[in-house]
């Protein structure tokens, strides 16, 4: 849809809002995972969890913003919650302006982050253009969700194969709990040649060159490359020393959202921080996909549990992650596991392919609509 963007509103954030008041939090140990009411807070997942009693659910707010002011998370909603923790800011547009059309400029104007400090105050200071005419704003959010549809959707198909990854991993091998397959049972430390973690110091950064990773980067059981640290050559190789990644190894997360596995699949030269550890299979005792898959498993995520320390940040030491107890079927059964999965990451690069153009064109709509 093409638009005037001359003819239209240039204002403020905090002069296009009503921060409303609304009841008290739900507190985090009160959450349940099923209930009447759902619960939004300013975490990543849309609905944290749910509540059953009345005393703090907020009733006919109509369409509302939520804006975390730790997080910078950003939500519509246009049902009857209750508010999860603290820090959720509930947002209703003023002066003619959309809620939709003020959440996905919310998403598009990418608040920079000052840590777990408040962003409320930089999202105020923002300045938001919008036509006068409401349907114009929401014509414009009716295109946008069906560009966010296409995304849901392929992250629903890559969610969906990774489910079938999994069932292939129970239906071959078991459950690893029970192990109702007799299969031998070893530690980690003796199916791997090394078991290290990354630098515990803080390198020196450059503006580009070889990408360097944290916890947030290994998502959805994949590395992802797109950062914002980078190291020289040089302290890649001193790195490297102690740390050689190589084609098959596994990298694990080891602190925060710890008990993330993935293999590096790809020639691109990386280093990492000392939270994340790097497993280097013996292959001709187990398979790095088995391996991977055991990790996402419940055995291996229990494994997980069980042995992260700590309380405001759990933490994995190498020493725990050394001692996991793995299941060893014979290689001969783990290559066709290996081989299936494999099909199915052949799939899933083509959705994800789609997936990148669809994130592609939403991100030229926002520019075009919001800049």
């Amino acid at each position: 849809m093409r638009v005037e963007k001359p003819k239209w509103e240039n204002a403020l954030i905090k002069d296009s809002i009503k921060t409303l008041k609304v009841k008290a939090a739900v507190q985090k140990k009160d959450y349940l995972l099923t209930g009447k009411y759902p619960i939004i807070s300013q975490e990543k997942e849309f609905i944290s969890g749910y509540y059953d009693t009345e005393d703090n659910l907020n009733k006919d707010l109509g369409d509302v913003v939520i804006f975390g002011d730790h997080t910078r998370t950003v939500k519509y909603v246009d049902f009857d919650f209750c508010v999860g923790a603290d820090g959720v800011k509930v947002l209703r547009p003023i002066n003619n302006l959309s809620a939709k059309y003020l959440y996905y400029f919310i998403k598009w104007s990418n608040i920079p982050s000052n840590g777990y400090a408040r962003h409320f105050k930089f999202l105020k200071e923002v300045k938001i253009k919008y036509p006068k005419d409401k349907p114009i704003q929401q014509a414009i959010a009716s295109e946008l969700d069906a560009v966010q549809a296409m995304i849901d959707g392929y992250k629903a198909q890559i969610a969906d194969l990774d489910v079938l990854a999994q069932s292939i991993f129970l239906d071959m091998f078991g459950d690893p709990v029970s192990n109702p397959k007799g299969w031998e049972i070893t530690v980690l430390n003796d199916l791997c040649t090394k078991i290290t973690d990354g630098t515990h110091l803080s390198p020196k950064w450059v503006d580009s060159g070889i990408p360097f990773i944290f916890v947030a980067n290994i998502k959805n059981f994949e590395i992802n490359f797109d950062v914002q640290k980078y190291i020289d050559e040089d302290t890649y190789e001193v790195l490297w020393k102690s740390t050689p990644i190589e084609l098959g190894d596994i990298v694990y997360s080891s602190v925060g959202s710890y008990g993330n596995p993935a293999i590096v699949s790809s020639p691109q030269k990386f280093m990492f921080q000392r939270h994340i550890a790097l497993l280097k299979p013996l292959h001709d005792k187990i398979n790095n996909v088995y391996l991977k898959w055991f990790l996402i498993s419940e055995g291996g995520k229990k494994q997980a549990d069980d042995s992260a320390i700590g309380v405001a940040q759990k933490t994995l030491n190498l020493k725990a992650i050394k001692n996991f107890h793995i299941p060893v079927p014979p290689i001969e059964l783990q290559q066709p596991f290996a081989s299936k999965v494999e099909a199915i990451e052949k799939q899933k690069e083509l959705i994800r392919q789609q997936l990148a153009d669809a994130e592609t064109l939403m991100k030229e709509r926002m520019q075009y609509y919001f800049s």
